[in-house]
């Protein structure tokens, strides 16, 4: 009989009972979204806890970040589940996977394709939710908290707009840029005009960039001379099409040095090929 109370006993402090959930009523379930080129965001406040944050990053994977006003939830592992909401009585709960909780103020962070999941399940009029055990020892209840389906739709399409325009690459994929020429030439190719469209965009859209320094190189198979003039040509080429393009010349910087820095070794076909070339450099603040 004893052992049978004991065992009763240990199942309850094991068991999840959730005396605790943090979830947007009907009345106060809001989402907002923040648009820009660089990153697309969709939010909803999650009263007396914090925010649940979608946020796609420009060349990042889509990322779910649960932001807590208070220390409410144990850290250590929990799950992610899609619950159905209150109006649709019988839906069970399907777990997404597990998760890590941390004791910050940013306790929890679902990266890709878990929060691609989350974003699907929200579609689907279902609640992505975060469950976690009781922790009697460090005073910490079982808690769940929610994301509302509420009113997510609306945002949702304005959400989709933003990710459509953001821009294709981050920032370490876009600060440092080559063109390569064939022997001789200075003028840019069709793609290489892409290439600088690109980089002109995001300028445009970062402004903790303050200045683009570009480079002008050549191979060593002409006379120093005229390899420094054509260094300074395939430069001023670039240079032209940034301020043609909008970028302040202000924030420009121009450097040509004919064969003087290789990267390869000017004694084969493939050496020479890459020392013909303009470096593109993006630096911050």
């Amino acid at each position: 009989m004893a052992r049978l109370l004991l065992t009763a006993l240990m199942a309850l402090v094991v068991m999840p009972v959730y005396a605790i959930t943090y979830q947007a009523g009907l009345e106060d379930s809001e989402w907002f979204v923040q648009s820009s080129e660089l990153e697309c965001r969709i939010w909803q406040p999650i009263p007396n806890f914090g925010e649940g944050v979608f946020s796609n990053r420009a060349g990042y994977n889509l990322q779910f970040h649960l932001r807590g006003a208070n220390s409410a939830l144990a850290p250590g592992e929990a799950e992610l589940m899609a619950e159905g909401p209150i109006w649709k009585p019988g839906v069970e709960a399907n777990k997404i996977t597990d998760v890590w909780v941390v004791d910050d103020l940013i306790p929890l962070t679902v990266k890709a394709p878990f929060a691609d999941l989350m974003m699907a399940k929200l579609g689907e009029g279902l609640m992505p939710t975060i469950a976690t055990k009781s922790d009697l020892a460090e005073g910490y209840p079982a808690v769940k908290v929610a994301v509302s389906t509420v009113n997510f739709p609306q945002a949702y399409a304005d959400y989709e707009r933003c990710v459509r325009n953001l821009i294709p690459v981050n920032f370490r994929q876009i600060e440092r840029s080559t063109i390569f020429y064939a022997s001789g030439r200075t003028k840019l190719a069709p793609e290489v005009l892409e290439q600088l469209d690109l980089i002109v965009r995001y300028m445009k859209a970062d402004k903790r960039i303050k200045r683009v320094v570009v480079d002008g190189h050549t191979d060593s198979a002409g006379d120093k001379e005229s390899n420094i003039r054509v260094s300074k040509q395939r430069a001023s080429l670039v240079v032209a099409y940034f301020k043609k393009a909008g970028i302040s010349s202000k924030r420009i910087v121009m450097r040509w040095h004919g064969d003087r820095y290789p990267t390869a070794a000017n004694d084969t076909d493939e050496g020479q090929a890459r020392n013909r070339r303009v470096t593109i450099r993006l630096d911050r603040e």
